[in-house]
């Protein structure tokens, strides 16, 4: 073969080569692009999360029973009592007085009653004695009956008066911590009115208000989530009440929250937001997809599910699905997919079972 023959020979390979390496290139940068994404098992719920504030399950408002002027208040805001403590006085001097009137009127009535007992006993032995007439004795029996009835009534008299001067002393009914001071010193405060607002720290609870909504999803006995952000902290808590009117709460029904393993860092006013469900959300076993990834056959769903083959591509895959409910969480899938599955998102139209794609 000629030199000549040789060269042209050579030259025709070359450009033969390089011709068939620019078509497989052309196939591959011509590679249909697809997006895709992990598909993850979700909860079938989505979260409830409220506002709500810590409070006291024991909170009583403290007054006096009877009404005065108050001479002492003994404790500030936010410090600590015990039960018994005295808490605030009243002026007690017309209490003292009315003490002194009924203990007058005792010595009063036990004087008449001795008299009319003596006159009574000394007409009883001359009506025996058929002395006096039937009259004389039944007058004198009956004033000492109503000598003895007085006596009786001016006692209770005086332990009325002793229980008054005693209710001039308000006492606190728990261990706890002053958490409002309703009232001052030397104001004057009707029987029942507030004068301090007590409350513990080691019996809390939240109560949060949940709109009509939601509240027909939250359950007694659920547990949930409690994020007192305060302090930074989580608490798990047990749903003890739910409201079954929405009247004076403005369209929101109360909810009562126990709060489980609480500490010391935890206090009553605290602003925290509750999550519910949160046993529910927990349980992640439900597979959801966008709507638009669907498409139909004559009588099935599918999707295109892609195989990952190599850097950047991928072999495409035609799925049946069977599918349930619309939810806000996109359209459940009940058959034919498994968590970890590539879904394409983007750029199933027209794709074959089986073909070659380029991943986003």
């Amino acid at each position: 073969m000629s030199l000549y023959k040789k060269t042209l020979l050579i030259g025709f390979i070359v450009v033969t080569l390089a011709s068939c390496g620019t078509k497989k290139e052309e196939e591959k940068i011509n590679l249909r692009s697809v997006r895709h994404e992990t598909i993850e098992l979700k909860s079938p719920v989505e979260a409830l999360s409220f506002t709500g504030d810590i409070k006291s399950a024991v909170e009583p408002e403290v007054s006096f029973r009877v009404p005065g002027n108050i001479e002492k208040m003994n404790f500030k805001l936010g410090q600590s009592v015990k039960k018994g403590d005295v808490l605030a006085t009243l002026d007690k001097i017309d209490y003292e007085i009315q003490l002194r009137k009924a203990e007058s009127s005792y010595e009063t009535a036990k004087a008449s009653q001795i008299e009319a007992q003596s006159s009574y006993n000394r007409i009883k032995e001359l009506y025996q004695n058929d002395s006096v007439s039937k009259s004389e004795f039944d007058s004198a029996k009956a004033r000492m009956d109503s000598t003895s009835a007085s006596l009786r009534v001016a006692s209770e008299g005086i332990k009325y008066a002793k229980r008054q001067l005693k209710y001039t002393e308000l006492k606190s009914s728990i261990d706890g911590t002053v958490a409002v001071k309703v009232s001052e010193v030397n104001e004057n405060v009707a029987a029942g009115q507030s004068v301090y607002i007590l409350n513990t720290d080691t019996d809390l609870e939240a109560i949060s208000f949940v709109p009509e909504s939601a509240i027909g999803q939250i359950n007694i006995g659920s547990q949930v989530n409690i994020y007192a952000g305060a302090i930074g902290k989580n608490y798990l808590g047990e749903v003890v009440e739910v409201g079954t009117s929405s009247l004076q709460y403005g369209s929101t029904y109360p909810v009562k929250v126990a709060i489980l393993g609480m500490d010391k860092s935890l206090r009553s006013g605290m602003s925290v937001v509750v999550d519910f469900n949160k046993d529910i959300l927990s349980e992640k076993n439900k597979i959801f997809i966008p709507l638009n990834v669907i498409l139909k056959d004559v009588n099935t769903n599918y999707v295109f599910i892609v195989e990952k083959d190599g850097e950047g591509v991928g072999v495409v895959r035609k799925v049946e699905v069977k599918t349930g409910m619309v939810t806000n969480k996109g359209l459940e899938i009940l058959d034919g997919l498994s968590e970890g599955d590539e879904l394409i998102t983007a750029g199933m139209t027209k794709l074959e079972d089986g073909q070659q794609v380029k991943l986003k």
